[in-house]
C-alpha cells in the first residue's frame, strides 16, 4: 500500500464517528461514561468546545459533551446519538500520525463504548451512519493571505481575480462526490474564518465522507473512505502547491 505524505501539511484534526440508535441514552450516561474513560481521557468534561477550538463536525442541536485527554490530542464527542474520536494537531511542527495509526485508537474507544454500554444497559448499540473527516487548515504560511490567492491552491476554485471585479470578500464553496459502489458520499467544503488569536484569515479545506448506513463492515467503509479522500484531497489540490507541502508517496 502506499500513502501520502507531506513534509509541510494544512491537515490539523482527522475525526473517526458513528451515529447510532440508543433511545435509552439520557444525560446521566455522559457523567457515567466518563468514569469509564477517565484515566485516558482525565481533563474535566465540557458541555462546548474546547477554548479556541471550532467544532469540526456540525451536530444536531442535541446535548454533546467532549472529553479531552491529558495532551489534547485526542478527542472524544459524544452525543445521544454519536460518538466521534478526534486527533488534533497541537503545533505546526508535530508530524502528524498516518490514519493507520488514528484508526486503531477509534476503534478501540468505540468498542470499548459499545462494551460499557451493553454491560450498563443490556443492550447492544445499533450503528446507524459511519463518518470521517479530516479538517485542513491553510493560512498565511502556507501563502494563502486573502480570497484572491484561492485559485493557486485548489483546482476548482476558479480564476486569478485581476479583471472588472476585485477579488471577493470572502470565499466559501461546497462540493459533494459519491464514494465508489454506493457506500456513501464525501462532503468537500472550503470555509473562511478569522483566528481568535491574531484576527489572520485562514480557509478551512474540509473533506467529510459519510456512509448511506452501516450495512458494511465498520473497517472496510473506512479503509475506502480513507483511500477516496487521499486521492480526492490530491486532485482538488494544485500540483505547484503539493510540491511546495513536500508531497510523496511512501510504500509499505
Amino acid at each position: 500500500m502506499a500513502l501520502a505524505r507531506f513534509t509541510k501539511s494544512p491537515l490539523t484534526e482527522v475525526v473517526c464517528g458513528v451515529e447510532f440508535s440508543a433511545p435509552e441514552f439520557s444525560a446521566v450516561h455522559f457523567g457515567l461514561y466518563w468514569q469509564q474513560i477517565q484515566k485516558r481521557f482525565p481533563l474535566p468534561p465540557l458541555d462546548r468546545p474546547p477554548l479556541g477550538e471550532i467544532p469540526l463536525v456540525p451536530l444536531p442541536s442535541l446535548r454533546r459533551v467532549w472529553f479531552e485527554s491529558a495532551d489534547k490530542r485526542q478527542l472524544l464527542q459524544l452525543q445521544s446519538n454519536r460518538f466521534l474520536y478526534n486527533w488534533r494537531r497541537q503545533s505546526e511542527i508535530e508530524e502528524y500520525p498516518h490514519f493507520e495509526e488514528i484508526y486503531p485508537r477509534f476503534e478501540q474507544e468505540w468498542q470499548s463504548f459499545q462494551n460499557w454500554w451493553l454491560e450498563l444497559s443490556g443492550l447492544p448499540l445499533q450503528p446507524t451512519h459511519y463518518e470521517l473527516t479530516y479538517l485542513n487548515q491553510i493560512d498565511a504560511t502556507f501563502g494563502w493571505h486573502d480570497p484572491g490567492d484561492t485559485h493557486k491552491f485548489f483546482t476548482f476554485a476558479g480564476k486569478a481575480w485581476n479583471g472588472f471585479l476585485d477579488k471577493p470578500k470572502i470565499c466559501n464553496s461546497d462540493l459533494e462526490f459519491a464514494l465508489p459502489d454506493n457506500q456513501g458520499t464525501l462532503a468537500v467544503s472550503l470555509n473562511q474564518k478569522i483566528k481568535i488569536e491574531d484576527n489572520s484569515l485562514v480557509i478551512f479545506f474540509e473533506l467529510t465522507s459519510r456512509s448511506l448506513n452501516a450495512d458494511l463492515v465498520l473497517k472496510d467503509w473506512f479503509d475506502t473512505a480513507h483511500n477516496y479522500t487521499v486521492h480526492a484531497f490530491l486532485e482538488l489540490i494544485h500540483e505547484s502547491a503539493k510540491q511546495e507541502w513536500g508531497f510523496q508517496w511512501l510504500k509499505q
